[in-house]
């Protein structure tokens, strides 16, 4: 993350009732900005995007370059934050793709069909001079 940069989340949330999966998808957005040690435009927090898993899992091939992974900066999966450079490491037969590309992907299909996947901009107020 970088003071005014866009930063782009991604939170798989294990819910099968949508209203509480993003409930609990803010909830780690609130955390997340609570603990990234920049101060956050909350006023700028969007939500960009919401999927079943089921509904990604339906067109997602494993990785060949950084594709999807490529726009997000952190993902949230089983209660635990990953970003590139700190996830696990592409399998054996990655086809190429950085570990970061297969974070995404196993994310993904890793998730139950009913959970929900969201995807979250952040804005960090730029350093004051």
């Amino acid at each position: 993350m970088a003071p005014g940069r866009r930063t782009t989340v991604m939170v798989v949330v294990d819910r099968e009732e949508a209203e509480q999966a993003l409930r609990e998808s803010m909830e780690w957005v609130q955390a997340f900005e609570r603990d990234c040690g920049l101060v956050l435009d909350t006023d700028a927090t969007e939500l960009y995007g919401v999927a079943l898993a089921v509904d990604l899992k339906d067109s997602l091939q494993p990785p060949r370059d950084g594709s999807v992974a490529d726009y997000l900066d952190f993902i949230c999966v089983d209660g635990r934050w990953l970003e590139p450079g700190h996830c696990p490491a592409a399998p054996p037969d990655s086809n190429g793709a950085p570990a970061w590309a297969w974070a995404y992907y196993e994310s993904v299909m890793g998730a139950p069909d009913h959970a929900y996947c969201t995807i979250w901009d952040l804005m960090p107020l730029p350093v004051a001079a």
